[in-house]
């Protein structure tokens, strides 16, 4: 079982409030400063300190709490392999971030299944937050991301790449131009993703370093769908940004076409990741290595 003060120090992390721990907790402030205390007694180093009047985290605290996480999830997993001598199925949860989701592995999940069928499988799909929000409150054991993240806070393999291109209607003027540049797509209505998706984050910085932002185009619509988005492209409501997985079956069947910016190239890693000291590596390297050889 967990000890108290490693539950105490996680909720004091996420809440960074003394008064906010002892509620999610249902104990006293005292008790969650008795348990921060003990800790950084024993650790003999401060996991906490105030800075203008914010409660902020010491570079011991950041090392010490990735152990916490790590140890919380791996609690979890004890108890599940410990249930699973019991049972004939193992269990397997994992997410995958939209594109991935919905169009990366669709057309292997099947060969999926039946190569992992001991397992019970359960798979989640979500934009990038939600996908990290997941593993790191240890309900999922590994995931595939095609957004920004830091890979300081996971173990990190790389899955594949992936090409992230403008997508446009096939009766758009930038088919006919010999170059296409950044100052030229400003001037149109673009349809982008929802705040805390990992496509939106990549066009973000991709424009960043050129000096450009999301306000500069003509108009912006926010559509957290990649489907609908993909409909209103074709119906020439605006262009948009996508991965190349995402929109390859429009492009073959010449229902949508891609628009070839010039210097502007931008393609993202796909990534595999886990917390720190998973109990179950074995299994999430044979998920990957499947993984990685079917794509």
């Amino acid at each position: 079982m967990l000890d108290i003060k490693v539950n105490t120090f996680l909720s004091l992390y996420k809440n960074r409030s003394y008064t906010k721990a002892a509620e999610e907790l249902c104990i006293t402030q005292p008790a969650v400063t008795q348990h921060i205390q003990s800790l950084e007694n024993y650790y003999d180093c401060k996991f906490f300190h105030y800075s203008n009047r914010q409660l902020k985290v010491t570079k011991a605290g950041e090392i010490f709490y990735k152990y916490a996480l790590s140890t919380k999830v791996n609690e979890k997993n004890v108890l599940q392999k410990i249930k699973e001598l019991n049972r004939v199925q193992k269990e397997i949860r994992f997410a995958a971030t939209l594109t991935i989701g919905e169009f990366t592995l669709p057309p292997i999940l099947d060969d999926f299944m039946k190569t992992f069928h001991e397992y019970r499988i359960t798979m989640y799909v979500d934009n990038t937050e939600k996908v990290l929000e997941l593993l790191q409150k240890g309900q999922i054991h590994f995931a595939l991301v095609e957004g920004l993240f830091n890979k300081s806070d996971y173990a990190t393999k790389l899955y594949k790449t992936s090409r992230f291109i403008l997508t446009a209607p096939i009766t758009h003027p930038f088919i006919r131009m010999e170059k296409v540049s950044l100052k030229d797509i400003m001037e149109e209505t673009m349809i982008i993703r929802e705040k805390g998706s990992g496509s939106r984050e990549v066009l973000e910085r991709g424009l960043f370093d050129k000096n450009y932002t999301l306000q500069g185009f003509k108009n912006t619509i926010e559509i957290g769908n990649v489907n609908v988005i993909k409909e209103m492209v074709k119906r020439e409501i605006g262009l948009s940004f996508m991965y190349e997985d995402a929109v390859r079956k429009e492009i073959e069947n010449k229902e949508l076409v891609e628009i070839v910016i010039e210097d502007f190239i931008i393609e993202r890693e796909f990534n595999f990741i886990y917390l720190e000291n998973n109990i179950m590596k074995k299994d999430l390297e044979k998920f990957l290595s499947f993984f990685r050889k079917v794509t």
